[in-house]
């Protein structure tokens, strides 16, 4: 049996091998349970997988130490 991936429409889980349609998106490929879910989402994809461009939370001051620097003092 395959890995299920999930029909970013529905929802419902597919298997990619007997998928009844896919799509190619961002370089990433959809597979999805049926013809009208695949419909919706070529009409409007970043509605089903937004792009976030938001930047990265700041760091929370230092890192703490990793086991093998404590051998190091």
């Amino acid at each position: 049996m395959a890995l299920l991936v999930k029909d970013p429409v529905c929802g419902m889980e597919v298997d990619p091998t007997s998928a009844a349609r896919k799509s190619d998106y961002r370089g990433v490929t959809y597979y999805f349970c049926s013809k009208p879910c695949h419909e919706q989402f070529d009409a409007d994809p970043a509605k089903y997988v937004p792009v976030t461009t938001e930047p990265l939370p700041p760091s929370e001051g230092p890192r703490p130490k990793r086991w093998w620097e404590f051998w190091k003092q």
